[in-house]
């Protein structure tokens, strides 16, 4: 009985999550599509240097949230309210303490925010007064009740926080529409975000209230747990601190070295790269506590196995995703926002290149979580950041955009996949890594392919852009999957993946 209520609600978080995440892809992409024609490229440029400055800003807050929810396993299976309610209040001091720290820095970087905008920005609104309201409403979070998200996820009720962002994103969503559509007015459009925020804190904080009366902010954790738990802190932060100055970094320095309109041009094609992540990401939240419960109950011998069949099915994900990228792209940007604003087919290849190499580490990183593997990996993300910085700032001045996304590809190619990699058979499956590295190999070999066939079959197909994306999808659709069973058919993972779900859909 037990089995079955969190299977159930396994499957009700990720419904909801899905929903989520479809909310959170579709809207944005109808008010870009509304900003772009409304207001122009400059608007959505702010709007995403503003956005990647308080990333980065953000990045105190990263492990912390995930280190309580860790924390909070052991009291809610205990029963521990007591455990819980110190957690929660350590929580919310901290909180407080990383919101003033976003406060402060963020205040000392206002006076040079136009150093970080090559030429010129709309002389219609106050660029500084802008930049205090996305400061504004990132920093208030922190100071009302973003900590109380923490139980909604340690006792499994992503569901209903997944709810309460859907509803509230709906509302500011509309309401940011009908603010572009009637009166163009980019104040209103911002001023919406805090409220939104403010909103959806509250609304949070009374469910939570509701559900989980017994767990109050009080008490203190011993000193013993704040050591182990601050050393969990420094990892996952660490850890995720790449992820985030990936894109982050790339578009400060794409804004300060060419400027706000090349900045919304390239992030229109970020745009595709991050919607494919999320509906990837899915995937890999599915699997991941299946995960790590057959880390915890199966021998390394037998997740070894399983490994190499996750990472081939998500190869094959990937790869048939990175296909369409190649062959979709420019009809696909060009009928969206014009061809004003396509970008040489240059680029095209390196955002391929990019989101491959991307997935191509995924399934690493959800064993590396699963294991709980963040202490040992701490160095690999500080120096993936400083390379991935220092090549971006080299390379932008001599090949622009395209020099941007070589220096994230470098230090994903050299540095977090091999590194990574290696962290995690030496931490856990304490053994050679050379298997999978031809894996890897191989499978890149088989992408390139792919690639270069399907790209030289849909680059014949012409003419009116709505027919040449349809028929262009099904060449894909077709040869992809077709060219990836050939060529995959007599794989041990193959083989494998292909009796696991046969076997449920016998139980079905």
């Amino acid at each position: 009985r037990i089995y079955m209520g969190r299977t159930r609600r396994a499957f009700v978080n990720i419904i909801w999550g899905f929903i989520e995440k479809m909310i959170t892809l579709i809207c944005p992409f109808i008010i870009r599509t509304i900003m772009i024609y409304k207001l122009g490229n400059e608007y959505l440029g702010l709007n995403g240097l503003f956005t990647s400055i308080l990333q980065v800003l953000s990045l105190a807050e990263l492990g912390f949230g995930d280190a309580i929810v860790f924390s909070m396993y052991k009291p809610i299976i205990e029963n521990d309210n007591k455990m819980l309610s110190a957690l929660l209040n350590l929580y919310k001091k901290v909180y407080r303490i990383i919101g003033m720290v976003i406060l402060c820095v963020g205040l000392l970087i206002l006076p040079f925010i136009t150093k970080f905008v090559k030429g010129g920005y709309p002389s219609e609104v106050n660029i500084y007064v802008l930049y205090c309201i996305y400061l504004f409403n990132t920093v208030i979070s922190y100071f009302l009740f973003a900590y109380k998200e923490s139980l909604l996820k340690a006792h499994q009720r992503n569901d209903v926080n997944s709810r309460i962002l859907s509803g509230c994103n709906i509302v500011m969503y509309v309401l940011q529409i009908i603010v572009l559509l009637l009166f163009s007015n980019y104040y209103l459009y911002i001023v919406i975000m805090p409220v939104t925020t403010i909103v959806l804190n509250c609304v949070r904080s009374l469910f939570v209230k509701k559900m989980y009366p017994q767990i109050v902010c009080e008490g203190h954790i011993e000193k013993d747990a704040v050591i182990g738990l601050s050393k969990r802190i420094i990892g996952l932060t660490l850890n995720k601190l790449a992820q985030v100055c990936r894109n982050s970094f790339d578009s400060i320095i794409i804004s300060s070295f060419l400027g706000l309109v090349i900045l919304a041009r390239y992030q229109n094609y970020y745009y595709i790269i991050s919607a494919l992540t999320v509906m990837v990401s899915i995937i890999t939240t599915a699997v991941g506590a299946g995960i790590g419960n057959s880390i915890a109950a199966e021998t390394v011998e037998k997740n070894y196995s399983d490994y190499k069949e996750f990472l081939f099915i998500y190869n094959w994900i990937a790869c048939f995703c990175t296909v369409c990228m190649l062959c979709l792209y420019q009809p696909f940007i060009e009928l969206w926002v014009g061809k004003s604003n396509v970008l040489p087919l240059s680029t095209v290849i390196l955002c391929c290149i990019y989101f491959y190499t991307m997935k191509l580490g995924d399934i690493a990183a959800v064993y590396r979580q699963a294991a709980g593997i963040w202490w040992e990996d701490k160095f690999r993300p500080i120096v993936e950041s400083v390379v991935n910085l220092a090549v971006n700032i080299v390379l932008v001045k001599y090949i622009g955009v395209d020099g941007v996304l070589v220096s994230t590809i470098i230090s994903i190619v050299c540095i977090n996949i091999p590194w990574a990699t290696y962290v995690l058979f030496k931490v856990y499956f304490k053994m050679s890594i050379k298997e999978v590295f031809f894996k890897y190999i191989r499978y890149f070999i088989e992408t390139t392919v792919l690639c270069a066939v399907v790209y030289g079959i849909c680059s014949r197909i012409n003419g009116n852009l709505l027919v040449v994306l349809v028929v262009r999808t099904i060449i894909c659709i077709g040869l992809v999957n077709a060219g990836l069973y050939i060529i995959s058919y007599t794989k041990p993972e193959f083989v494998s993946a292909k009796n696991r779900v046969f076997r449920r859909k016998k139980r079905m």
